[in-house]
């Protein structure tokens, strides 16, 4: 989906708005139900790297962003439900009983709600998100290069070491010395 056309964009929302509601976290992020987080955080940073409403402040049809901004949102809300043990096992259990969604009771909760919230810093923010768009598309060198900057920022956040390292890990296996290069969401 990375740089869809605004006529792309407008039949991705065609197809995905109306059947939202229908739609468990899941298929709405594209991963097969009992997805480890891995998984789960993958499939949201790919697609909140191609869905992201400020890539289509622009947009004239105010219907179109005001949908895309409702999937975008569903689609954050889902992965915050499925990379939190106790709201994963609140949304299983709503799922046996036919609900697609947690109430916002059920999605509340005090503690971090994505990963970067554990950073303090707001470029170190800004450059992990970035990172974790690059692994998501398999741009190993982009991660890395993001991961870096975050670390310039926050040198002792455990979370950005073990992100880089995974990114150097898999630049390092046969057939990933690839890389796309470096996109700006």
């Amino acid at each position: 989906m990375a740089g869809m056309s605004t006529e792309q964009l407008a039949a991705f929302v065609r197809q995905i708005f109306p059947r939202l509601d229908q739609l468990s976290y899941y298929d709405l992020l594209g991963v097969p139900s009992g997805s480890d987080q891995a998984t789960v955080r993958t499939a949201f940073y790919r697609l909140a790297g191609d869905l992201h409403p400020d890539r289509y402040h622009t947009l004239a049809d105010h219907d179109l962003k005001e949908q895309l901004e409702m999937i975008y949102s569903r689609v954050c809300e889902g992965y915050r439900v499925l990379t939190t043990p106790e709201k994963r096992a609140a949304y299983e259990r709503a799922l046996n009983q036919g609900k697609k969604r947690l109430t916002a009771t059920d999605r509340e909760s005090h503690a971090p709600q994505n990963p970067e919230d554990s950073l303090r810093h707001p470029e170190a923010k800004k450059f992990f998100r970035m990172g974790m768009i690059c692994l998501g598309r398999k741009d190993w060198k982009g991660a890395i290069m993001n991961f870096n900057f975050a670390r310039t920022f926050e040198p002792t956040a455990t979370l950005i070491a073990q992100k880089l390292a995974e990114a150097q890990a898999a630049l390092g296996k046969p057939g990933g010395a690839g890389g796309t290069p470096h996109k700006t969401p």
